[in-house]
C-alpha cells in the first residue's frame, strides 16, 4: 500500500491499471505505473497513446476502486513509453488514501486559447502546473471555440480584445476556459467502446455512445424492455476472457430508422464504474 503520510507531489511507483480508447479509437486495457500522485490528478506512464483530453478509468490495482480522469496533457516521453498528466474529474478522489496537507494557494497563470486567442487568467489545480510547467502548455474545453483546444502562455492582457469579436459579444475572460471539475456539467464522456449484452442466455454485441459513472447508453437493432435485468461487459473483446456486471435497462427508445437507443446503469456497490477484473 501507499505510504499515507506522503506529501504533494507524491513521486510514487504504484501499479494501477487504465482503461479506455488510444488516440486511433482503439480500446486498451493497460497495467501501467504512476510516476506521481498529487491531491487532484496523478502522472501515469503509459505504453499506448492517448489524446489529450480524453478520458481513461483509472483503478487502484490493490482495491479496486476506480475513478475517470481527464488528459491533460503529455509530460514527457519516457522509456516504455509517455508519461501523461491525469485530473481527476471528481476531485474528492483519492484512489491511494494518502493524507495531503491543507491545499495551499491556487496557482493562477494567464493563458491564450491557441484556437480563437482568447485570453485568460486561469486557476491551475497541481497536476494542471505539472503538465504546464513541462510543456507550458495545458488542454483545455473553449467556450469561444466550443471545442477543445491547447492553451499557452502568454504576456497579452486578458481585457484585450480578440480581433472580429465585437465588445459585446466579447467573453467573459474568467469563464472562457471550462476547468476540470465542471466538465461533468458541459458534455458527456464519449467513449466508443465495444459492449456485450447477454440476456436470456444470448449475446449482443453493440457499440456504447457513451459513458458515465453509474452506467452507459448504446444504440442496436434488438429492443430490451425497460426494467429487466441484463449481463453487461464493458470494454468487450472477442475471444477473450470478458467479465459480465449485472446492470438493468432504464429506458429504450425507437428511433426512426428502427434501431432502439437503450440506457443502461450498473446494479454495482456504490463507488463503481462497471469494469471489475
Amino acid at each position: 500500500m501507499a505510504d499515507p503520510a506522503a506529501t504533494p507531489p507524491a513521486k510514487l511507483q504504484l501499479l494501477v491499471e487504465v482503461i479506455g480508447a488510444d488516440l486511433y479509437g482503439e480500446q486498451f486495457f493497460e497495467l501501467a505505473r504512476t510516476r506521481t500522485i498529487h491531491r487532484n490528478g496523478v502522472s501515469i506512464l503509459l505504453a499506448n497513446i492517448v489524446a489529450p483530453d480524453s478520458e481513461l478509468i483509472v483503478r487502484n490495482s490493490e482495491t479496486n476502486e476506480e475513478a475517470i480522469a481527464v488528459v491533460g496533457g503529455l509530460i514527457r516521453e519516457d522509456d516504455g513509453g509517455r508519461v501523461y498528466g491525469l485530473a481527476f474529474l471528481d476531485p474528492s478522489a483519492n484512489l491511494w488514501h494518502l493524507q495531503f496537507p491543507a491545499a495551499e494557494a491556487a496557482k493562477m497563470v494567464q493563458l491564450e486559447c491557441s484556437g480563437c486567442h482568447s485570453v485568460g487568467t486561469l486557476s491551475l489545480s497541481d497536476i494542471e502546473w505539472e503538465i504546464f510547467e513541462a510543456r507550458r502548455e495545458l488542454t483545455r474545453s473553449c467556450n469561444t471555440c466550443n471545442s477543445s483546444r491547447p492553451w499557452r502562455g502568454t504576456d497579452r492582457e486578458v481585457t484585450e480584445k480578440r480581433a472580429g469579436i465585437p465588445p459585446e459579444q466579447k467573453p467573459n475572460p474568467q469563464s472562457i476556459a471550462v476547468p476540470v471539475e465542471e466538465r461533468r456539467r458541459v458534455r458527456r464522456t464519449k467513449m466508443k467502446m465495444t459492449a456485450c449484452i447477454r440476456f436470456s442466455g444470448l449475446e449482443n454485441v453493440v457499440v456504447c455512445e457513451d459513458i458515465s459513472k453509474a452506467g452507459f447508453r448504446f444504440i442496436g437493432r434488438k429492443e430490451y424492455p425497460e426494467g429487466i435485468r441484463v449481463e453487461v461487459s464493458v470494454p468487450y473483446t472477442k475471444s477473450s476472457n470478458n467479465i459480465f456486471s449485472l446492470a438493468g435497462i432504464i429506458y429504450c427508445r425507437k428511433m426512426p430508422d428502427g434501431q432502439f437507443r437503450h440506457g443502461v446503469t450498473y446494479i454495482k456497490p456504490r463507488g463503481s464504474i462497471g469494469w471489475d477484473p
